[in-house]
């Protein structure tokens, strides 16, 4: 379970994506999303969860970026709308969604996070990712960002090298 983020643009790490793990993002991050909004969902401990926390229509905005992208290679798509359904039950974050107001969660601009990313992807499709990043390491771990109390905290946590505590491969 992962929202991937090869780099801090939404849009541009749905692009760097291949067919497979794009659909499974947006499957994905409408269950991040549910986590997020319906009580007693599951995934409501994970890391990816807890990552997204407190930022919903940015998850929001990240999901809109998977969809358009898988549209625009001819896939067909549910997730989209379910996702915004989902974000409903928070009308005041739909509404900041509608309007634009789309705060970032402040570990967007964490460097660390995105090259793990890379990494992983590296590791899960080599074929694929190794020329797309040719300076990635293939061994680093997902540096998961803690919850944030309030928009603005930078907490995060690294999962220690060969631990399978927070592992989980998406």
């Amino acid at each position: 379970m992962q929202t991937f983020l090869p780099y801090a643009d939404f849009r541009a790490s749905a692009e760097v994506l291949d067919d497979r793990r794009l659909g499974k993002q947006r499957v994905e991050t409408l269950q991040v999303m549910r986590a997020l909004t319906l009580p007693g969902y599951g995934w409501q401990h994970h890391p990816v969860t807890a990552m997204w926390r407190g930022y919903r229509p940015a998850l929001m905005a990240y999901q809109e970026a998977t969809c358009r992208v898988w549209l625009d290679r001819g896939h067909v798509d549910t997730c989209l709308e379910k996702t915004l359904l989902d974000l409903g039950r928070v009308p005041e974050d739909l509404a900041a969604y509608e309007r634009g107001d789309v705060p970032i969660p402040p570990w967007n601009d964490d460097e660390a996070l995105h090259a793990s990313h890379r990494s992983k992807l590296v590791q899960k499709a080599p074929e694929h990712y190794r020329a797309l990043f040719p300076d990635a390491p293939d061994d680093l771990d997902y540096v998961w960002p803690g919850t944030p109390d309030a928009p603005g905290s930078t907490a995060a946590a690294v999962t220690p090298p060969g631990s399978t505590a927070h592992r989980h491969d998406a």
